[in-house]
């Protein structure tokens, strides 16, 4: 039997930086070099992600414990056994992406499997390719079933970096492309009243995270989300939900709106995407889900959304070995006991760093820790990395750390981190 091909390490780091500047992205390259981070991840397992050498020369390569995950990619870890084996499987069993315009063995069970977890009647999928598209088509499905334009989304969101998601977002992300489409409207994530002032008959949806990632891990008052869906029902209004980085187990719950945000407020959305950590991260699927009335859109013609390499067979095949993983009571309590013991560490943190650290906040696996300024919030992320935890400020609230680790973490692990995490603290400066 031949010896593996080495896929990781083919040439040195220092020439693969050269390369990635050239021919991808040089203002990245020069990004990550000025705050000393200037590296090629290497090997990955588990929860911790290896550089291919060190920053500098002579310098061993860098170990990090992935508190980042890509947003809920690697909410299983890295090369995670069972999804290897069913990657395996499917392409041994002959799967491939398929041709998105016939009827799919994949696709019908992959539906199925979601239909059976989602909340209240959601039970009708749509495949995409990524967070961004799932969202465009959540955003048409609403425009065409209501007859109407007018989209709500709150500040600081982020939903994608496409058409209409990126018309949904902040911003941060749309004003260099001159990307300011009519009919989207902000308001206050968590306001009531504002929400109130904006929803009307002339509303086609609103599309909220439960908890907002980018937007700085933020938690809306109990009873926001109980009203939000009592307006756009009054309205005739439909309800998105972006449960991409909130859903699959990511609360210690299937869904942060069936559970995971407060465990006795079960809000069931119109409409669900998911994305990210559908294959654990071995292939990019997104799904858009809703409930059966919304699929009369689709009546007169069935090809009004069509997504070559959306809904890839093969991923089909994987997203539903994740699904059976992350849907075990076993697994979801596991999920919620790491969660309280990484929250309870970051509050001690906030006790004992109370002129730094202003607020934690979070759910499950899903925590932020806002400092007293943005300056903060990048110099931690320096120092967190110095010190082996990979993880970053939120893009649209430069002053919060989120800290995600995959769900897969022991007690053990969540002790390291803390640990790793305490020493990052202390080497930050004092505010005067």
């Amino acid at each position: 039997m031949s010896p593996e091909k080495q896929v990781i390490g083919t040439e040195s780091q220092r020439s693969l930086i050269k390369d990635y500047a050239r021919h991808v992205s040089e203002p990245k390259a020069n990004f990550f070099k000025s705050i000393g981070f200037g590296v090629i991840q290497g090997k990955r397992e588990g929860i911790r992600i290896t550089t291919l050498e060190g920053v500098r020369k002579n310098k061993p390569p860098r170990v990090l414990i992935d508190c980042r995950t890509s947003g809920g990619v690697f909410n299983l870890g890295h090369n995670h056994p069972e999804i290897i084996k069913a990657l395996k499987e499917g392409i041994d069993g002959g799967l491939n992406i398929g041709d998105h315009h016939l009827l799919s063995e994949q696709r019908a069970l992959l539906a199925r499997k979601l239909a059976g977890l989602l909340p209240g009647d959601i039970s009708k999928t749509q495949f995409c390719v990524g967070g961004g598209e799932a969202i465009d088509l959540a955003i048409k499905l609403a425009r065409a079933s209501t007859k109407r334009k007018k989209i709500i989304s709150a500040w600081t969101a982020y939903h994608g970096v496409t058409g209409l998601a990126l018309g949904a977002g902040d911003p941060r992300f749309k004003d260099a492309f001159l990307w300011n489409p009519p009919d989207f409207h902000k308001v206050k994530f968590g306001d009531i009243d504002d929400f109130r002032k904006v929803i009307d008959e002339e509303t086609a949806c609103c599309i909220f995270e439960p908890i907002p990632a980018t937007g700085g891990i933020l938690i809306p008052p109990k009873d926001y989300f109980p009203q939000v869906r009592e307006l756009c029902d009054e309205k005739g209004v439909l309800f998105i939900a972006d449960e991409v980085q909130t859903g699959l187990a990511r609360t210690g719950h299937p869904w942060a709106l069936d559970g995971g945000l407060y465990e006795d407020a079960k809000i069931v959305p119109d409409i669900v995407v998911l994305a990210k950590g559908m294959t654990a991260g071995y292939y990019p699927l997104a799904t858009c889900s809703y409930k059966p009335f919304i699929e009369e859109v689709f009546e007169d013609d069935p090809f009004l959304h069509i997504s070559t390499t959306g809904g890839s067979e093969l991923g089909c095949y994987v997203s539903r070995r994740m699904l059976e993983i992350i849907s075990q009571p076993a697994f979801l309590k596991h999920v919620r006991e790491m969660g309280r013991q990484l929250g309870n560490g970051l509050m001690e943190f906030k006790e004992e760093f109370g002129k730094l650290i202003t607020d934690v906040r979070g759910r499950g696996l899903m925590w932020g820790v806002e400092f007293i300024n943005d300056r903060y919030g990048l110099g931690y992320t320096l120092s967190m990395i110095e010190n082996g935890i990979l993880a970053d400020f939120c893009g649209n609230n430069e002053k919060t750390i989120k800290l995600m680790p995959p769900l897969i973490v022991e007690s053990d692990d969540i002790d390291e981190i803390l640990s790793r995490l305490d020493v990052a603290l202390k080497k930050l400066p004092m505010p005067k």
